[in-house]
């Protein structure tokens, strides 16, 4: 059953409380913030508490301030009630009941990443996406591929390659640029390089742990080795310059490669074209004319705002070229095919704010703002002081390597080596057996059941995410209470529904007093039986209608005629759509052919049900939704009377005819 009105509103404003960030009212004295209008189970409230949890609700906007003084007299009563309630969950087993809290548990841990961000990263973030936006970085980089789960002797395989691709560079002895270098060091894919050069790029452009080794690495210099998704890296920065302002463009474009497609061809269509356009053409015109792409062509050949990076550099030089929005390049010939394009718009900031929100919203669409788990749990483990034990590690890897083909449950400790402390956070410490049973969990269903170095950071992980919940409410204060408010709210819902909803819908006694002392309430109106028949074209819907004109039963009619949806129900109403095509049709006869949800559509009326006093049993739902709220009433005065819920109103109505709303 659902809550009543009174109580889905209390409900969700005690928990959206807490997401609050603002008032609505001015300050008042700390007399008046102290006088006490209430009290539950002999605890005071305060009119600054009422005040601070009416006001914190982001349902509530800002009115009339005589109708927000009613609002909160009114919310004195509900307020009481709502602690009286929080109270009687703790005292008869809701707070811990084993549902409420796997739902709080669930609810922490799906709000404790979002919420670092918000409270911690996002403006780090930000500030480092602005600066770095002033610039972009010349880049080419040779790339060797390695899964994440590679293996010590891969890894470092793929170190020492860099490495030597990173001194030929530097050494005088090798004259070969960088990009050859990386022809020959990069991995290939498709018999393509992974590496080589990647123009300019600015913030957002690549990855986080690739941009921050590109804006960190000085101009004519080669980085050590890093790892990304992607595998291993080194970058060499080539040069560095202010950022280009954004452009959008237009092209009307010229296949030059597959059957039937010569670029001589090509080329001579797209001076017709350009003739066009200089003796004044409409350019959409001649786009939906001439263009071969298709992704475009129907909006004017629009292609965006050019991110530099992403476009081959003989491409780039045509386009730059243009600096007046509204000139068109002349035909050019680029690595994908022909072009004409048009300047468009250049985009501008009017101000440094301006600026700054663009590149929030491109940060939010970038994976390092979504997916900020691991920059999360590395705060999270410095914000616990966690600590490795270092003695225990390599004396485990020094055990481990000397014995290269066993599993690690294989290999040989004493139980007292075992117990020995490997990793310690937020004041839990975890023993080397649990770290090998860690290892031997993460390689069970792998080829290759040697230790990889990384599942340390995975075992750190997984260890923070035991703890971060904890950490989060020791860092921020806020967020304690906030899940004290949701524990709160979801308690109280448990115990509604025992209390309430479901008390409601088995005192079978009472519900039929209901109902029999409002018999004339619970009738139905007029009702109509109707079938819908679909299908995908309209000559099948006219053969079903000629089936059951010749006497097929409508029940057997999918027999009859393949690839028919038919679906039957009783309505009260012919006044939505579709059930308006209804009106006017008699029992037995068809609608008119309609469309709907993409298929050819017709409904077919079987009967006319005439208004009928309900039974009992079919008003049974309406009878309970009755007495729900008569229910909730009888409960919040029990309440009221367990709890000993006093109101002072008097109070409250003096205190709010002193301060302003």
């Amino acid at each position: 059953m659902k809550p009543s009105g009174s109580i889905r509103f209390l409900a969700l404003f005690i928990i959206a409380a807490s997401f609050a960030g603002c008032s609505l009212f001015k300050s008042a004295s700390d007399d008046v913030e102290a006088t006490v209008v209430g009290s539950v189970d002999g605890t005071d409230v305060t009119y600054g508490e009422l005040r601070a949890n009416f006001f914190s609700s982001p349902l509530l906007e800002e009115e009339d301030p005589d109708l927000t003084r009613q609002e909160i007299m009114e919310f004195l009563d509900l307020y009481l009630v709502y602690l009286a309630k929080v109270q009687a969950t703790k005292d008869d087993g809701f707070y811990d009941d084993p549902e409420v809290l796997a739902e709080l548990e669930q609810y922490q841990m799906q709000s404790v990443f979002p919420y670092w961000l918000e409270m911690r990263f996002r403006d780090e973030l930000l500030d480092e996406m602005v600066e770095r936006a002033q610039y972009e970085v010349g880049t080419s980089h040779v790339l060797i591929a390695v899964r994440e789960d590679a293996t010590p002797a891969d890894t470092l395989e793929a170190y020492n390659r860099l490495m030597e691709a990173r001194e030929l560079f530097l050494s005088e002895e090798d004259t070969r640029s960088f990009v050859e270098i990386s022809n020959e060091y990069s991995s290939s894919q498709r018999g393509q390089s992974m590496g080589g050069d990647l123009g300019f790029i600015s913030a957002g452009w690549a990855v986080k742990p690739f941009e921050d080794v590109t804006y960190t690495t000085e101009v004519g210099d080669v980085s050590m080795p890093f790892r990304t998704s992607f595998g291993y890296h080194i970058v060499h920065v080539y040069d560095k310059r202010e950022t280009v302002p954004e452009k959008n463009y237009s092209h009307i474009y010229f296949r030059t490669r597959g059957a039937n497609v010569s670029e001589e061809a090509s080329m001579e269509k797209a001076q017709e074209a350009y003739a066009q356009l200089n003796e004044g053409g409409d350019w959409d015109e001649i786009t939906m004319e001439f263009s071969e792409d298709p992704d475009t062509r129907s909006s004017g050949g629009d292609i965006g705002w050019i991110q530099r990076a992403r476009y081959q550099p003989i491409f780039l030089e045509n386009i730059e070229q243009l600096e007046e929005q509204g000139t068109f390049t002349e035909p050019f010939v680029s690595e994908y095919g022909i072009h004409i394009v048009r300047l468009d718009s250049i985009r501008t900031y009017e101000s440094d704010e301006q600026f700054r929100d663009a590149m929030y919203e491109r940060l939010r669409a970038l994976p390092r703002y979504r997916e900020n788990r691991t920059i999360t749990l590395e705060n999270v483990r410095r914000t616990a002081g966690d600590s490795l034990h270092t003695s225990t590690y390599e004396f485990f890897l020094e055990v481990h390597d000397s014995h290269p083909g066993l599993n690690v449950l294989e290999l040989d400790f004493t139980d007292e080596q075992l117990e020995m402390p490997i990793y310690t956070i937020a004041d839990q410490t975890y023993t080397l057996q649990e770290f090998i049973t860690f290892v031997a969990r993460a390689v069970e269903n792998t080829n290759d059941r040697r230790y990889r170095h990384n599942l340390l950071d995975v075992f750190k992980d997984e260890k923070a995410e035991d703890v971060i919940v904890q950490v989060t409410k020791d860092e921020f204060p806020d967020f304690k209470e906030l899940s004290q408010r949701y524990h709160e709210g979801l308690a109280v819902f448990k115990l509604t529904e025992t209390e309430v909803w479901n008390y409601a819908a088995q005192d079978t006694a009472r519900l039929k007093e209901i109902f029999e002392a409002n018999a004339e309430n619970y009738a139905f109106g007029t009702r109509y039986r109707y079938y819908r028949i679909s299908a995908d074209s309209e000559s099948k819907i006219e053969e079903a209608k000629e089936a059951i004109h010749n006497g097929t039963d409508i029940d057997d009619i999918r027999e009859a005629v393949s690839g028919l949806i038919v679906r039957t129900d009783v309505i009260n109403s012919l006044q939505d759509f579709p059930f308006d095509y209804l009106q006017g049709v008699e029992p037995g006869e068809f609608s008119d052919i309609f469309e709907y949800r993409n298929r050819k559509t017709v409904l077919f009326l079987t009967e006319i049900l005439e208004p009928r006093p309900m039974t009992f049993e079919e008003a049974f739902m309406r009878v309970v939704a009755d007495f729900q709220p008569i229910r909730d009433e009888e409960w919040n005065n029990e309440l009221r009377e367990r709890y000993n819920v006093i109101a002072y109103p008097e109070r409250l109505r003096e205190v709010l005819d002193q301060v302003d709303i």
